[in-house]
């Protein structure tokens, strides 16, 4: 195994002096976190997205197999913490709050970086796929799950479609499969934009943690924890193994598996009144212990 603390101190750690930096920023100036958000929501990410999937070539077996691989690490896991929480006898709202925590990961604003930092460009525009495909559920399954029988058809797929990213991804491949030339201004643009996407998200992250923190039902709290930071990169790796998943897309979609909690996750839970203060806390817990799981991740993947 490479050594541990290059990889902490060339990956993980510049990732955190930049969440510390929003933290600080969240704590100290009081600033509002959603203007920011909405920004890098609406116009960085998507830059981001159509810039990196345009210059990095992924081709249409490879994007069935993110596709096929984020759907059934989510799948397995929901159903390994609904068995979890049907043999608890836990009740509804926590259940949901449980596969809220576990099924959706943070792979934006930390996983995309992430992926960056420990596998380039390559890895990055990996990293966004994963997140188009996680986005999707989340806007769809997870809604479902957050309302359990409150949520419609309609409700979901108008989530969905304020999701700018499938719009972007969508405009990508148009633009790859029909192999038209953007003129190079436009492109440009794009592009700088698109990177100013890394450390604003990094900023929000930061700002939303400081936002947060962990209340009671501990012992609930760290079972979410421990089924997102250690059962999910178990299972990454073995679906990766069986789907023979290799080079850079094995090494993208096992980190990004295990990545923690999303913070979409709470604005699920708030929305249906999910116990949100129950995923307020997982999100907070599991991202503060997220450098020892995946340091040691990265560096079985290397």
């Amino acid at each position: 195994m490479t050594n541990l603390l290059p990889i902490f101190y060339t990956n993980i750690l510049p990732i955190f002096i930049v969440i510390g930096m929003g933290y600080a920023l969240e704590r100290i100036l009081r600033l509002e976190v959603k203007p920011v958000s909405r920004v890098a929501f609406y116009v960085l990410a998507p830059c981001l997205a159509f810039s990196s999937l345009v210059e990095n070539q992924i081709s249409g077996d490879e994007l069935g197999h993110i596709a096929a691989f984020v759907a059934l690490i989510t799948i397995t896991v929901g159903v390994l913490t609904w068995l979890v929480a049907h043999t608890l006898h836990l009740s509804r709202p926590v259940e949901s709050a449980l596969l809220l925590s576990t099924m959706f990961v943070n792979s934006g604003n930390y996983g995309i970086p992430l992926n960056l930092f420990a596998f380039g460009e390559a890895g990055q525009a990996r990293a966004i796929m994963y997140l188009v495909i996680s986005a999707t559920l989340a806007n769809t399954l997870g809604v479902y799950l957050a309302a359990r029988g409150r949520a419609t058809g309609s409700n979901a797929l108008r989530n969905l479609v304020k999701v700018p990213l499938v719009y972007a991804v969508l405009l990508a491949g148009v633009v790859r499969f029909s192999r038209v030339t953007v003129p190079a201004p436009l492109f440009n643009a794009v592009n700088i934009v698109g990177r100013a996407s890394v450390p604003v998200m990094l900023l929000v992250l930061g700002m939303q943690l400081a936002r947060t923190s962990v209340t009671r039902d501990l012992g609930t709290i760290s079972l979410a924890t421990f089924i997102r930071l250690i059962v999910t990169p178990a299972l990454a790796f073995g679906l990766a193994a069986v789907m023979s998943l290799r080079g850079v897309t094995r090494q993208t979609m096992i980190v990004e598996a295990s990545m923690p909690t999303a913070v979409t996750s709470t604005i699920l839970a708030l929305e249906f009144d999910a116990r949100p203060d129950l995923v307020t806390s997982v999100v907070f817990l599991s991202t503060l212990l997220s450098p020892l799981t995946l340091t040691v991740i990265i560096a079985l993947v290397q």
